[in-house]
């Protein structure tokens, strides 16, 4: 015979906990607006904190590079 079980599932399956980074908006002098990310270093998530901003920062530049150069992975040639 089968078992049903009947369980309430929470709505943070899937999820990452709690984590201090920040993004910010900020102005550069010549008026250009970028966002940064930033991370609180006494976090108790620094760790995770960090490799998701590395994350992040990589897959920007891979994004950068690819439009630039037609590659995410420039790779220059030999003269």
């Amino acid at each position: 015979m089968t078992r049903i079980l009947v369980k309430k599932l929470d709505g943070r399956l899937g999820r990452r906990g709690r984590s201090s980074v920040v993004s910010k908006s900020v102005h550069k002098p010549n008026g250009e607006r970028v966002r940064i990310l930033s991370i609180d270093a006494n976090s108790p998530t620094f760790g995770n904190d960090l490799s998701t901003v590395f994350e992040r920062n990589v897959a920007k530049a891979r994004r950068a590079n690819k439009k630039k150069f037609g590659s995410p992975d420039r790779v220059a040639h030999k003269a």
